[in-house]
This record gives C-alpha cells, sequence and structure tokens, in this order.
C-alpha cells in the first residue's frame, strides 16, 4: 500500500503494518488508520500518520521524557478495546505539541495506548488532575537533532 504524506512523501507499507484506532483520537474522530514511524532525525521521537489524511500526523515521545513517574491504570474496557492478553505489552506513547511560547509540551492527560501484537490503538482520557493536557517539556530537551535519549516506550504496568 502506498501512503501520501506530507511530512514524509510517499511511503510504502503493508496492511500488518497499520495501526486501527477504531475510536480515533479526541478532535480527530473520523480518521483511524495510521501507521507508527520513527523521526530519521531526532532519537526517541516517532510519528503516528493517518493513512488518509497526508497532512495528519502527530509527534509522539515516551511518557519517561516529561515525568519520570508517569503511571496510567487501564480500565478492563480499555483492555478488552485494544485486546490485550497482557497488560505489561501494551505501549504508551504521549502526544508532543508546541506551547505557547514556542516551546514543547505533551498531553499526560490523553495518552495513547498499543496492543503491538494486534496492531490496535486507543487513546484514553484520564480524569484525574494530576497530569496537565499541556505538560511542559524541560527547555534542556529542547527540539533539536540530539532531543531525546531515546527511551523506549513505556509499558503499562498492572
Amino acid at each position: 500500500m502506498n501512503i501520501v504524506t506530507t511530512r514524509f512523501g510517499l511511503i510504502q507499507a503493508s496492511d500488518s503494518e497499520l495501526i486501527r484506532i477504531p475510536e480515533g483520537l479526541v478532535g480527530f474522530r473520523t480518521f483511524t488508520q495510521f501507521i507508527h514511524l520513527p523521526d530519521p532525525v531526532v532519537a526517541g521521537l516517532s510519528w503516528l500518520q493517518s493513512v488518509t489524511a497526508p497532512d495528519l500526523a502527530f509527534g509522539l515521545v515516551a511518557p519517561p521524557l516529561a515525568v519520570s513517574d508517569y503511571r496510567i491504570e487501564l480500565r478492563p474496557g480499555d483492555r478488552t478495546a485494544l485486546e490485550l492478553d497482557e497488560e505489561r505489552s501494551a505501549l504508551i506513547y504521549v502526544i508532543l505539541n508546541r506551547g505557547e511560547g514556542g516551546g514543547l509540551t505533551v498531553n499526560l492527560q490523553g495518552p495513547l495506548v498499543f496492543n503491538p501484537v494486534r496492531r490496535l490503538g486507543r487513546q484514553l482520557v484520564l480524569t484525574s488532575s494530576r497530569y496537565a493536557v499541556r505538560y511542559p517539556l524541560d527547555p534542556s530537551q529542547a527540539p533539536a537533532p540530539t532531543l531525546l535519549p531515546g527511551p523506549s516506550p513505556l509499558r503499562a504496568t498492572a
């Protein structure tokens, strides 16, 4: 399958590489098929690129880049929707945003959870006010080719 993108040009991917997010993302509910790509320059940064909208791509990072003790609890409905047999196999990312002052923020209240085996994803909406929607990243980790040390995505904890 050929995927046309404005950020990465033409991408060739097989159906087995697609990630389905049946409920879409908050504000983008009609977009349900994506491909997950590592950034070609910045280690630790990856992209969730829409298969059907060439200009729709979300920057993703592992939560520990923002908050070392980030924890979420997957509810039974989340595990069912993701077809997760074992919660620890889930991969968790947060969406990177540009803040008002030009710095980078991450959305800690709307993490993305993936089942890498079933190629399913789901955006959680955390109701706790413990985490911010626009949590600023440390200015010392400003966007640059050496930005991210490249931790692996967070694994869900039981």
